[in-house]
């Protein structure tokens, strides 16, 4: 799982740079909804992120050294980790798609910036060329 996070953070990073330089486009409309939707979801990730938060704090497991190891084990699943990989809880890995989303939000932004940019100037070149004409 940690290295197709890693593969998406790198494949929109590079997305997010070519918006940037002007290379990625798209249209305004569909760049505003795609946004939109980063946006809504990147609430629904935090929303998420605070449960399994709260999930660290487990109780109801009974006094048995077995019981204890289990709620140890899950709260660590939660939050925390693993003692094999530190990332191996579900904050963590919300947190990377996360931050995979908040890449993707600001591809979009950037897509259409560059869009708008382009077609104003453009529209202002017409604009020139033509007010002489007629």
């Amino acid at each position: 799982m940690a290295d197709d996070t890693q593969t998406q953070q790198v494949t929109w990073t590079q997305l997010k740079e070519q918006a940037v330089s002007g290379e990625l486009r798209m249209d305004p409309d569909l760049g505003a909804a795609l946004h939109q939707r980063c946006e809504a979801l990147l609430g629904e990730l935090d929303a998420l992120t605070r449960s399994a938060k709260q999930l660290a704090y487990l109780s109801g497991y009974g006094g048995l050294p077995s019981a204890l190891d289990l709620k140890v084990k899950f709260e660590k699943k939660a939050d925390g980790g693993g003692q094999h990989d530190a990332d191996d809880s579900a904050v963590r890995r919300l947190e990377q798609h996360i931050e995979i989303v908040k890449l993707m939000r600001d591809t979009y932004a950037a897509a259409i910036g560059k869009l708008q940019q382009t077609d104003q100037s453009a529209a202002g070149e017409m604009n020139a060329h033509t007010e002489g004409v007629g």
